[in-house]
């Protein structure tokens, strides 16, 4: 581990250099503050939103600051004037000082600005992140600054930046949401809309059915409740089926064209970007739909078809061929080769349900289901005939959906069977409590031991009473069958909803053998998709089993950046990470003005049963411009070199 020379973040002053002119400086040894690197490559210094930490002590810190304030301007938003005419003043002023102009009286006009734009922004970019650094440089590397003009340069020869947020950094996609949250603010749709697309080509569906991780990571979420961030992806994206749409050109055709399999999220995302870059593009779909999950497992309810349609339409007008009921086993990258397919990407999803684990399951009959199935069968139109009870094995999403799904479709009695807690569910809070509502029942700590049948016919499932021990690899609590605690549960219909797994039919006998994890997926590089087979990348939740839209389709995303740079022959860079760094972690920010959480229309739970109409409202435009206001615009910058 490198020793820090001298750090100041989040203000708690750590000083290894040597004493200089007599002044008493804080001594503390400080290793693995930070990582040794940072994006694969080594530094000297970094200054970031909370603080300024030197490895080198003969690091150019003066050059730094220039660089951090070049960077922080691009930031400045201009709102309220105050941070970027702060930012602007700083930096003028140490150009005079690079320049060999100037003195200790303006680095002391610097620190002035610094805590004036600190007080005086009414965002939390100007309060927290862009001139925090400043100061603390200013302050402690004083000689560095008044000897800083008998250098040339006014910046590093060589640094690197990066930018997020904490609702950024817990978005698998990393949108850029404050930014697309500010354009929404100043009425400004479709601008957002394309900001939202450079990450995220599905918004209607995303802002629809996303599991929202960055609402947990939102600042405000203590405050008075977090940033409505999915519902504002969505009104941008509903603002475009009211007053049209177009998307940008591709770029110059390229020779090369990419064969992607399954059109799902990560198929879709792929094919979108690598169009986008000039690539002929075509997707081969088993099912007789587009959208994968986002089709055939997420209902209507939650996600109405036509706006899935409209963005898959989208695509294809950007010229994707999609091309359905071409399902593609035993794969032969060489025969695709053969039909001018420089590259294949595997994005095929993971839609073969996984067994509950009991006995009786193992009886092929039209009473035993498995979840995605049963899902994928009310999307494709399949009839199906309600009876009296069904009991659905599981605590996941698509177990809900399943739930809900057979509220709507006439069943009478619907009861979920869940072998842990309320707290360990992993589906989405909103979707239990709405399956609540519709009167779906819950049955906590209880797993099947035996399907029971009668004449062929399921009749009930013998449970084991369960309680919660230690936390497993999953960090939830191990659940463990309570002796003697046995019950039956009468049911008509058992739909089990406990996992999902890849059909890897697409894989030829040979490649099973090389490219076949022992999770039953395809193994392929997390970063760059690639896998041991040249020519062949794979991505999505074939790769990472079941996860959500929007991880699948950052996979996409990833996916067609590393071909893109496969065909073009170099080598694949991912992007900057601040993987190790605490996010969350700033100075106070000062006062906050409360603002309550925009709320939209849920349709009634009467009007809900016998009808697949979309159950969540969306914000009009009014309503999306003012929750947008409450957005702090929590940026986090860095620059290292």
């Amino acid at each position: 581990m490198n020793k820090v020379a001298f750090s100041s973040w989040n203000g708690k002053i750590i000083d290894n250099r040597s004493p200089a002119k007599g002044k008493k400086k804080a001594r503390e040894e400080a290793t693995g503050a930070f990582p040794a690197t940072l994006d694969g490559y080594s530094y000297d210094a970094l200054m970031g939103w909370n603080g300024l930490v030197v490895f080198d002590p003969k690091a150019d810190v003066p050059a730094l600051t220039l660089a951090y304030i070049a960077e922080a301007r691009k930031l400045s938003c201009g709102e309220c004037s105050v941070c970027m005419i702060g930012i602007d003043r700083v930096r003028e002023i140490l150009l005079d000082m690079r320049a060999g102009k100037g003195g200790a009286k303006d680095l002391a006009e610097i620190e002035e600005i610094v805590k004036g734009v600190m007080v005086n922004s009414k965002c939390n970019f100007g309060r927290a992140t862009a001139l925090t650094p400043v100061l603390d440089a200013v302050k402690h590397f004083k000689a560095a600054f008044l000897e800083a003009g008998k250098g040339e340069k006014d910046a590093p020869g060589e640094y690197r930046s990066a930018v997020t947020a904490p609702c950024m950094e817990a978005c698998p996609a990393t949108l850029d949401i404050p930014g697309y949250i500010e354009l929404i603010r100043n009425n400004k749709f479709k601008e957002s809309l394309d900001l939202i697309r450079e990450r995220c080509i599905l918004p209607g569906v995303i802002g629809r059915a996303c599991t929202h991780p960055c609402e947990a990571a939102c600042v405000r979420k203590d405050m008075d409740g977090p940033l409505a961030i999915r519902l504002l992806k969505r009104a941008a994206a509903d603002a475009e089926l009211r007053e049209g749409s177009a998307l940008p050109a591709p770029g110059e055709e390229k020779k090369e064209k990419v064969a992607i399999i399954g059109a799902g999220p990560a198929g879709l995302a792929a094919a979108y970007n690598l169009r986008l870059m000039g690539y002929g593009v075509t997707i081969f779909e088993a099912l007789p739909k587009a959208g994968g999950m986002a089709s055939v497992g997420i209902p209507d309810y939650r996600l109405p078809k036509d706006v899935l349609n409209h963005e898959i339409d989208l695509i294809k007008r950007m010229g994707v061929d999609i091309r359905l009921n071409s399902k593609v086993e035993a794969l032969s990258v060489a025969d695709f080769q053969k039909q001018g397919y420089a590259a294949v990407f595997a994005a095929i999803g993971a839609h073969v349900g996984t067994r509950i684990g009991c006995k009786g399951e193992e009886v092929v009959s039209e009473d035993v289901l498995q979840g995605a199935e049963f899902l994928r069968g009310v999307s494709l139109g399949k009839k199906v005939v309600p009876v009296d009870k069904v009991a659905i094995i599981g605590g996941g999403n698509v177990a809900l959906d399943c739930a809900r799904n057979c509220i709507r479709l006439g069943f009478k009695d619907v009861e979920i069977v869940y072998r842990r807690s309320r707290a360990e569910m992993p589906g989405s809070d909103q979707e239990i409590e709405e399956a609540l509502h519709e009167g779906v029942k819950i049955t906590y700590l209880a797993a099947p031991v035996e399907i029971v049948r009668k004449a062929g016919k399921v009749t009930a499932i013998e449970c084991v009473k369960m309680k919660l021990g230690e936390p497993d690899e999953s960090g939830r609590k191990r659940p463990i069958p309570v002796k003697g605690s046995e019950f039956t549960l009468k049911t008509d219909m058992v739909i089990a909803a406990t996992g999902q797994k890849p059909d890897l039919g697409l894989l030829s006998a040979k490649e099973k053998g090389s490219l076949a994890t022992a999770w039953g997926t395809i193994k392929a590089d997390a970063a760059s998709s690639s896998t041991e087979t040249t020519r062949l990348f794979a991505g999505g939740d074939c790769v990472t089993g079941p996860a959500t839209l929007i991880e699948a389709l950052n996979a996409g995303n990833k996916a067609a950046k590393s071909i893109a740079a496969y065909l073009r022959g170099e080598p694949f860079v991912d992007e900057p990470s601040f993987e190790g760094i605490d996010v969350h972690q700033q100075r106070d920010m000062g006062f906050v003005p409360p603002a309550p959480v925009g709320k939209v229309e849920l349709l009634d739970v009467a009007e809900r049963i016998g009808s697949f109409a979309e159950v969540e409202g969306g914000f009009d435009a009014d309503a999306a411009m003012k929750e947008a206001q409450r957005c702090l615009r929590c940026y986090r910058l860095m620059v290292w070199q």
